[in-house]
């Protein structure tokens, strides 16, 4: 639980009272506090391990408006957020706010440390995205992400790379300096930011795609469509993924006009399993 979670706020009168009759029953043995401790217990205890869905209701209820400040700057990193009306604009500030109030972001350098307002938007930018037309925009149980300044290794890739997705963890790792330039479409990068999401949505939702052509002409279709090639985009990751859908699916976030033209039968299968409505 987060020191500004609402629900650690709520918790923290029972926890002075779980404190007070706990110093009764057992350094003044006053037994008959032992109901209250007990009950007091139960809540604290309750009010923990539901913690994720306090703080969901109420940042959902009472979501915070994004000051013009935080516009500007979103509108600066999401080509997607600028594509939208009005109302769908603020539908993605709020749930925006209600991720990153919801999970835990750190900032790697020589110490562990708060990940900076701003940082933890551009990886909210991109999990909003992906999950745009999905009630299950929090991604359930992964609720921690980590950012380096740079490449970095991980016991479950010795080798430097720039993103990772740990499932059983429930954990994304990534390289801010990759991550910031590949939120610029323009920039030919390829974006890890929804490449680690694609993989966590497709990972949690069990979704069942049809089988792709052989890799070698759907790593041309992907060439075709972002014009990044392919070891372009291995040398971004950092390494080549096993599964080549989840870059598939992200040149198709990229550049969705391009894919429609050039991938129309496997970009319809993506917009279903991602309920985007096509223009």
């Amino acid at each position: 639980m987060k020191l500004h979670s609402i629900a650690f706020f709520i918790m923290i009168p029972f926890l002075i009272l779980v404190l007070y009759t706990g110093y009764h029953v057992f350094f003044m043995d006053d037994n008959s506090m032992f109901p209250y401790l007990l009950v007091f217990a139960i809540i604290s205890t309750i009010i923990y391990l539901f913690s994720p869905q306090i703080d969901f209701a109420w940042y959902s209820n009472y979501p915070k408006d994004f000051s013009q400040k935080e516009r500007t700057f979103l509108s600066s990193i999401s080509t997607f957020y600028n594509s939208l009306e009005e109302k769908d604009r603020l539908k993605f500030e709020q749930r925006s706010y209600v991720f990153i109030r919801s999970k835990d972001f750190k900032l790697i350098m020589k110490e562990r440390k708060e990940m900076p307002e701003d940082m933890k938007l551009v990886v909210a930018t991109n999990a909003i995205q992906v999950a745009f037309h999905s009630d299950n925009y929090l991604y359930k149980k992964y609720d921690r992400y980590f950012a380096y300044g740079h490449e970095f290794p991980t016991p479950d890739k010795k080798f430097l790379h720039s993103v990772e997705v740990n499932h059983d963890d429930k954990i994304a790792i990534f390289n801010m300096d990759v991550l910031v330039k590949s939120l610029n479409f323009e920039n030919r990068i390829f974006n890890i930011g929804l490449f680690a999401f694609i993989d966590i949505f497709l990972h949690i939702n069990k979704k069942s795609i049809p089988d792709l052509p052989e890799t070698t002409s759907v790593w041309q279709k992907i060439t075709d469509i972002s014009s990044i090639s392919k070891n372009d985009i291995i040398n971004t990751i950092g390494y080549e993924p096993s599964n080549i859908i989840n870059i598939l699916y992200t040149v198709f976030f990229m550049y969705p006009e391009n894919s429609m033209t050039h991938f129309p039968e496997q970009y319809e299968v993506f917009s279903s399993i991602f309920k985007i409505q096509n223009k």
